[in-house]
C-alpha cells in the first residue's frame, strides 16, 4: 500500500449541510479543514456524492467522524460509467453498494475523540457516493445532525478510460459477507442448482429453490450470530452452552432447508460431498485480503500534520461494533413480497381470504418479511412469542405482550430466567417497537404497559443500549409521540406518561426526549391533537427541569412555542399559552424581552402575554380552558354532522354509498369493511384495511412495514424494496401527473380522472381490472 496515492476529487451532491461547516470543507486535506456537518433536523440518510479528476482504482477508504455528530452507519456506492467521457445525468446512475461501515456512539470517550474508519477496497470508479444514516443521539447533538471532518480515497488514476473491475462478489452473492460460511455455501449451491433448474425447464423445481434460498436468507444473520456465540463459548471452554447453541443452528438449518438427496438439483457440482462439510472463507469485497481490527480513536484537539489521517486501521466493510456477539443487521437481505399487478394479499403464506380465524389455536407462522424484522430478538424471545407479536390477529399479539409481561415481573421465568438484562431490554424494547403503534387500542395499551413495567422492574443503564436497541428505543419515543396525538384520551394519557418515564430514564435522557418533539413532521400537516399533546409534554418537561440548560434549549423551545401561539386553532394556542407561561416562570424576562420584539406578533397577542407574565409574577395566572364537548359540537361543521346521521340512519356505507338495513348495525358494517367494501383494500405490507385512495400515502408514511418500501421520484408510488433497484433502472413506469390533472391507482397504476368524482367512476363505475372487490 505504501505506493497508493491520495486520488482528487469534487463535491457532486450534497443533501444538506451546515452554513458554519460546508461540504467544501471536506476538499481541504489538512488541520485547517472544519469538516462538513448537515443541516439540522435533516432526514436520513444524507448523500454526499464526489468525482474524481478521472477514472481512477480505489484501493482504500478513510473517513474521520465528527466527535459527537456520528452517522449510525455509512454506506459506499460507486459508480463507473460505460463511457467516462459521456456520462449520462446523475438520476440515472446505476450505483453499485459496496456495503457499510458502523460508527461507535463514542460514549466511551465522552465524545472527546473523533473515530477513523479505513476499508480496504479494489474497485475502479469515477464516482463515489457515501449515504450517512440516522445519527447516534448524545447531548451533544442537540439537533440531529451527522459530520465527518475528513474523507480521503486512496489508489491510481488509470491512464486509459477502461471500463471497471468486474471481480468481487458475484451480484447474487454480494450479501455473503453477513452469512456465516456454511450459509454463504449453500446459498451457493442452491442458486446453481435453481440455474441448473432453469435450464431443464423444470420450474416446478426452480420456484421450491427459491423458496429454499428466501428461507435460507431470512434466517442467515441469526445463524452467523449463533456461530459467533458457539466460537466465544468454545473460547471460554463453556462446552454446555457450545452443545446448546450447536443444536440450536442443527434446528434452524433443518428447519428451512429440505434435504439435499431430495433434490436432482441441489447437489454441488464436486460429486458427493455433503452439504455443508467444506467451510470456505467468505470473499472479501473485490478479492483483496481485509484484516480484522478494532477501530482507533484519537482526540480531535491533537496537532494534526500534513495527513489528516494520522493513524490507519483496516477494517472489513462488514463490520458492526456488537461485542461479541457478532453482527445482527439484516439489511443485506433480499425479501420477496407481492409481485405488482396481483392482488394485494397478507405477507404471511398461509393467509386465506377469510381473514383471521380459529383465534383459540396457534398463530399462523412468521412469514419472511416479519421473519426478518423479528431476526435481531427472535433468539431472546423465541419462536413461540414472535409469532405472537407479529401474528395478524390481535389477541395474539395481546397475548403475546402478557407473556412478556410475566417474564419481565418475575411471575415467570421460563424465556428471562438466564438472560442478561441488555438481551431482555432488547427482547423486550423490539416487541414493543412493532406492538405501540397498533391500531387496536388494548394492544396499543398492553405494549406501553410492558414499557413501564421494565422500566420500573429493570433500571436501565445506558449500557444496555446499543445495536438493534438503540433504534428500537429511538422508534419508540416516535409512536409514542405519536399516541400523545391519538383520538383516544386514555391511550393520550398513557402515551405521555409513558413518555416522560422513558424520556426521563438513562436510556433516552431528557436532552434527546426535546429533540424528538421539536423535529419537524414529516407531514405537510399534523392533527391539532398531536400538537397540543407535544406542546402538553414541553410544559411537563420544564415544570420539572427549568429551561435554559444542557437539557432544555432555551431558542428552539420558545420558537416552537411562538410558531403554534399565533395558530388559527384555540386548543393549540391556549397549549401555547401555557408552555409560554412555564417557560417565562423558569427564565422570566429573557423571555418577556424576546416576545416584546417579536414581529411576527400581533399587538394584542403581545399584550395577552404580557399579562400571562405579570399574573405569573404574582401567582394569580389561571391555565386557559378547553371549550367543553357542548362548545364544539356547535363548531363542527353542519352539513358533515348531517351527513353522518343520515348514514346512521339508512345503514349505508359511507365508502362506496351502498346502502343497506343489515349495515345499521356496526358489526355488520365493519365486516363490509373488511371484507366487501370496493372502495377499500387490504395494504399488502400490514394488512390494515384503508382506503385505495390513500393506499400508496398509507405504504409510504403510516404503514409499520414502511421500511420495506421506497416512492419513485418518476411514478411517485410505493414500490416494493426488493423489486425497488429494477423498477428505478427500467424507468419504464408512467410519470406522475398534479393532482389537478390526474389521479393514479396503486392497484392497476393507471391514471385515473381527477377528484372524488374520478376515483368513484374508476372503482365504483368502470371497476378497476385489479381490484377483486370490484364485482361486488
Amino acid at each position: 500500500m505504501s505506493n497508493l496515492a491520495k486520488l482528487k476529487f469534487r463535491v457532486v451532491s450534497c443533501s444538506s449541510e451546515d452554513n458554519d461547516f460546508p461540504v467544501t470543507e471536506l476538499l481541504k486535506h489538512g488541520p485547517q479543514s472544519k469538516g462538513w456537518q448537515s443541516a439540522r433536523f435533516q432526514d436520513f440518510p444524507q448523500v454526499i456524492i464526489f468525482q474524481f479528476i478521472c477514472p481512477v482504482h480505489i484501493q482504500q477508504l478513510q473517513f474521520l467522524s465528527h466527535q459527537s455528530k456520528i452517522s449510525s452507519r455509512i454506506e459506499i456506492f460507486t459508480y463507473m460509467p460505460e463511457n467516462p467521457v459521456s456520462i449520462p445525468p446523475l438520476d440515472q446512475f446505476k450505483w453499485k453498494r459496496l456495503g457499510y461501515l458502523s460508527l461507535d456512539n463514542n460514549e466511551k470517550s465522552n465524545f472527546q475523540a473523533r473515530e477513523l474508519k479505513s476499508v480496504f477496497i479494489d474497485i475502479k470508479a469515477l464516482f463515489l457516493k457515501i449515504a450517512l444514516n440516522k445519527c447516534h443521539i448524545n447531548k451533544y447533538n442537540m439537533f440531529n445532525q451527522v459530520g465527518l471532518v475528513a474523507v480521503n480515497a486512496l489508489g491510481e488514476e488509470l491512464g486509459d478510460l477502461s471500463a471497471p473491475s468486474r471481480k468481487g462478489l458475484p451480484p447474487r452473492l454480494e450479501n455473503e459477507l453477513e452469512f456465516d460460511p456454511v450459509t454463504t455455501e449453500r446459498l451457493k449451491q442452491l442458486l446453481a442448482a435453481k440455474d441448473r433448474a432453469i435450464e431443464n425447464e423444470d420450474f416446478d423445481e426452480a420456484k421450491k429453490l427459491k423458496d429454499a434460498i428466501e428461507r435460507l436468507r431470512s434466517v442467515g444473520q441469526q445463524l452467523y450470530t449463533l456461530e459467533e456465540r458457539k466460537r466465544i463459548a468454545i473460547n471460554n471452554e463453556d462446552y454446555e452452552s457450545a452443545k446448546v447453541i450447536k443444536m440450536e443452528i442443527e434446528r434452524l438449518r433443518n428447519a428451512i432447508l429440505p434435504p439435499a438427496e431430495n433434490n436432482n438439483y441441489a447437489r454441488p457440482y464436486s460429486g458427493n460431498r455433503p452439504l455443508g462439510m467444506d467451510r470456505p472463507t467468505s470473499r472479501p469485497l473485490a478479492g483483496n485480503p481485509i484484516p480484522q481490527s478494532d477501530f482507533d480513536l484519537f482526540p480531535p484537539t491533537k496537532p494534526m500534520k500534513n495527513d489528516p489521517f494520522i493513524k490507519q486501521e483496516s477494517l472489513p466493510i462488514r463490520n458492526q461494533i456488537y461485542g461479541n456477539k457478532g453482527p445482527v443487521s439484516h439489511d443485506e437481505q433480499v425479501i420477496p413480497t407481492v409481485a405488482s399487478g396481483k392482488n394485494p394479499a397478507q405477507i404471511y403464506e398461509e393467509d386465506d381470504e377469510e381473514g383471521p380465524k380459529n383465534v383459540s389455536n396457534s398463530p399462523e407462522p412468521l412469514g419472511v418479511q416479519r421473519a426478518k424484522l423479528a431476526e435481531p430478538f427472535i433468539h431472546i424471545l423465541t419462536d413461540k412469542i414472535c409469532k405472537r407479536i407479529f401474528s395478524k390477529t390481535w389477541q395474539f399479539r395481546e397475548e403475546g405482550l402478557g407473556i412478556i409481561m410475566n417474564e419481565v415481573s418475575g411471575s415467570s421465568s421460563e424465556i428471562f430466567g438466564n438472560l442478561d438484562s441488555p438481551d431482555i431490554y432488547t427482547g423486550t424494547l423490539g416487541a414493543v417497537r412493532y406492538t405501540l403503534g397498533d391500531k387496536v387500542a388494548q394492544v396499543s395499551q398492553k405494549s406501553m404497559g410492558l414499557l413501564g413495567l421494565l422500566i420500573k422492574t429493570i433500571p436501565p443503564n445506558r449500557g444496555f443500549i446499543h445495536g438493534d436497541a438503540s433504534e428500537y428505543a429511538q422508534s419508540i419515543m416516535i409512536l409514542l409521540l405519536d399516541k400523545a396525538g391519538d383520538n383516544n384520551a386514555r391511550i393520550r394519557e398513557l402515551a405521555e406518561q409513558t413518555f416522560m418515564a422513558f424520556g426521563k430514564s438513562e436510556i433516552i435522557g431528557i436532552s434527546s426526549s426535546v429533540q424528538v418533539i421539536l423535529k419537524p413532521s414529516k407531514e405537510k400537516s399534523t392533527s391539532q391533537k398531536h400538537i397540543v399533546g407535544k406542546l402538553n409534554l414541553l410544559t411537563t418537561i420544564i415544570e420539572e427541569f427549568r429551561i435554559d440548560n444542557s437539557n432544555v434549549p432555551f431558542q428552539p423551545v420558545v420558537d416552537y412555542a411562538l410558531n403554534n401561539y399565533t395558530n388559527s386553532n384555540s386548543e393549540i394556542r391556549n397549549a401555547a399559552h401555557n408552555l409560554l407561561m412555564k417557560i417565562y416562570s423558569s427564565a422570566g424576562n429573557k423571555l418577556s424581552n424576546l416576545v416584546s420584539e417579536n414581529k411576527n406578533l400581533r399587538q394584542a397577542q403581545i399584550d395577552a402575554l404580557q399579562k400571562g407574565f405579570s399574573e405569573v409574577e404574582v401567582g394569580t395566572y389561571q391555565e386557559p380552558k378547553a371549550p367543553n364537548k357542548a362548545v364544539r359540537e356547535v363548531r363542527e361543521n353542519k352539513e358533515v354532522k348531517e351527513q353522518r346521521n343520515v348514514i346512521k340512519n339508512v345503514g349505508m356505507c359511507e365508502f362506496c354509498g351502498k346502502t343497506d338495513s343489515i349495515f345499521m348495525n356496526q358489526d355488520n358494517l365493519d365486516i363490509h369493511y373488511w371484507k366487501d367494501c370496493p372502495m377499500l383494500v387490504a395494504c399488502p405490507q400490514c394488512s390494515q384495511i384503508v382506503e385505495i385512495i390513500q393506499l400508496n400515502s398509507h405504504m409510504l408514511k403510516e404503514c409499520e412495514l414502511k421500511e420495506l418500501v421506497g416512492q419513485c421520484n418518476r411514478c411517485k408510488e410505493a414500490i416494493h424494496m426488493d423489486e425497488y433497484e429494477q423498477h428505478m433502472e427500467e424507468q419504464a413506469c408512467l410519470g406522475a401527473k398534479p393532482a389537478s390533472k390526474a389521479n393514479r391507482c396503486p392497484l392497476c397504476h393507471d391514471d385515473v380522472d381527477p377528484g372524488q368524482n374520478g376515483w368513484m367512476k374508476h372503482i365504483l363505475t368502470e371497476g378497476c381490472p385489479n381490484n377483486d372487490r370490484s364485482n361486488y
